[in-house]
């Protein structure tokens, strides 16, 4: 698979060929300038997703989704201090529900995630193991 490669401001930067293994990278004029064990350029995942169910709010499944996601996400991946993310997590919970919603709590969720560097779930991982959520969150998303 042949892959053309970008410089920021749209201009051509070469190439890659990739083999499902090895990722081959040519420079514009088809030099090979180095190879590379996977696909390049490597992709981040793309967590927009969790900024609009945060935005938003979420009527069911709001705890879960504090416990697998925002909170990982919140810490480790946005690397937010601990009050910053209390506060944003806080205004998540009460956008669309009822319920309380203790510091102590969620304080023990966020220090938790932190120590062990949890990354949040995927939508992938959120189907196949929590439909429930999976189907409020893509209501959200959708709508």
């Amino acid at each position: 698979m042949k892959i053309p490669l970008k410089y920021p401001d749209g201009s051509d930067a070469g190439y890659v060929e990739y083999d499902g293994k090895i990722s081959k990278v040519y420079n514009e004029e088809g030099e090979l300038l180095f190879t590379f064990r996977g696909r390049f350029p490597p992709r981040g995942r793309d967590y927009s997703w969790i900024d609009k169910v945060l935005s938003k709010g979420l009527k069911d499944s709001r705890k879960r989704f504090i416990l697998f996601v925002a909170s990982r996400y919140l810490m480790n991946v946005k690397k937010m201090d601990e009050d910053e993310a209390v506060q944003v997590i806080r205004d998540f919970y009460y956008k669309d529900g009822s319920g309380k919603l203790y510091d102590a709590w969620v304080r023990s969720v966020l220090r938790g995630v932190k120590e062990k560097g949890f990354r949040p779930w995927s939508l992938k991982r959120i189907q196949d193991n929590d439909k429930e959520m999976y189907q409020e969150i893509q209501r959200v998303l959708q709508g």
